[in-house]
């Protein structure tokens, strides 16, 4: 059974809250214990993460993006669904250039209202540069590290 609809609105106003934060500990309490994000579309073929995965992506992901700004333009919500959809545009700094990325994100919510699955349909144009910069700086960091 669906959590309350006033659970569920909380939880996504908490989601954004979390994420606009850019604290990982404070955006991970948003998502259950089971929780998995798949980046769209489908056929790019990017295997999905799990909450596990999540907790190491996100504290390195947030340190790389610096003075992050989070607009929400648009948020629908399906309460006997326990669906939302978001459309966002997300600004940071980087130390190796703008980010810049415009997405869609779709939630899940449990019955306890918290954030079951995402799924991400990221700015392919701007994602195809960023990337690959991305994953250089962070081969990077993990060689100086070692």
């Amino acid at each position: 059974m669906p959590a309350a609809t006033e659970i569920q609105k909380q939880s996504i106003e908490e989601f954004i809250s979390g994420w606009k934060s850019w604290n990982p500990s404070t955006f991970l309490d948003t998502l259950s214990s089971d929780c998995t994000q798949t980046a769209l579309p489908f056929n790019s073929g990017k295997p999905t993460r799990s909450r596990a995965e999540l907790e190491q992506l996100f504290p390195i992901l947030m340190s790389t993006l610096s003075k992050f700004e989070l607009t929400i333009h648009n948020v629908v919500h399906e309460p006997t669904k326990s669906q939302a959809a978001l459309y966002s545009m997300a600004e940071a700094d980087t130390p190796f250039g703008p980010y810049k990325n415009e997405q869609a994100v779709f939630l899940w919510l449990n019955e306890e209202g918290k954030v079951s699955k995402i799924e991400e349909m990221f700015d392919s144009a701007f994602m195809n540069e960023f990337l690959p910069k991305l994953q250089q700086y962070m081969a990077q960091k993990s060689q100086e590290q070692t």
